[in-house]
């Protein structure tokens, strides 16, 4: 290795949009993330707004049940 051009590996504060914070190593003095391992629904478990997404399709089926789209009526 090079002696001079490497950056200098430090102890690295990051902190997270949800206000988790933990320290780690890295070339930069402070990172900040918007989702960590605390809030991300995949690693917390919790579904979050995926769960407010569910059933979509059937909302929008009950909603407009009755109307005809402009499709012509057998007589």
């Amino acid at each position: 290795m090079k002696k001079e051009i490497h950056p200098e590996y430090q102890e690295c504060r990051v902190t997270c949009a949800c206000g988790n914070s933990f320290t780690t190593r890295s070339t930069q003095k402070e990172i900040r993330v918007g989702v960590c391992s605390q809030c991300h629904p995949f690693y917390s478990g919790k579904r979050g707004r995926v769960l407010s997404e569910a059933g979509r399709l059937e909302k929008f089926q009950k909603k407009y049940a009755g109307v005809n789209y402009g499709q012509k009526t057998e007589v």
